[in-house]
């Protein structure tokens, strides 16, 4: 003779065995959701919303701050030691340059850029790049034998070259 089961704990069964399925469901989708952001480097970076560059030092008392956004570039130089060298500007900056700045930088390999050690102390120049992000800044100093710092620092230095 065979017992029958109440039907209460066949309808608990019933939802526990559906709930198991949907909470699966809910775990292998988030799986997969994840390892698509992980391929796609793109998720991982913020907006760049400027660029700056800061050098100091040198035994003439030298400092240059340039800064360049989406919009403009705004140079300022000073030399200590002979102030008819001191320059300042700011100039309006192509949407291409912008770009093509904005493309040079790869946040990941920027934030992962190893610091050098300051120099001004032999009457070096410090070099410092920072780069805002919708997310904060992300800078680095003299990391002159970096690729990714050195290919911002050299964009830079051109466009301070083209707009002056």
């Amino acid at each position: 003779m065979k017992k029958k089961i109440p039907s209460v704990i066949k309808t608990k069964y019933c939802i526990l065995g559906k709930l198991l399925i949907i909470i699966l469901l809910v775990f292998v989708s988030c799986k997969k959701n994840k390892s698509k952001t992980d391929d796609n480097p793109m998720v991982h970076t913020e907006t760049i919303q400027s660029v700056k560059m800061i050098s100091a030092g040198g035994g003439l008392g030298f400092s240059s701050s340039t800064l360049i956004d989406k919009d403009s570039i705004h140079y300022r130089r000073t030399v200590a030691a002979n102030e008819a060298e001191n320059l300042i500007y700011s100039r309006k900056v192509k949407a291409e340059d912008w770009k093509k700045l904005v493309a040079t930088i790869d946040q990941k390999l920027f934030g992962a850029v190893k610091e050098g050690k300051s120099v001004q102390p032999v009457d070096g120049i410090d070099t410092k790049i920072i780069v805002t992000t919708s997310a904060g800044d992300i800078s680095k100093m003299n990391a002159y034998d970096d690729p990714a710092w050195k290919s911002i620092r050299d964009i830079i230095d051109h466009y301070n070259e083209l707009y002056r």
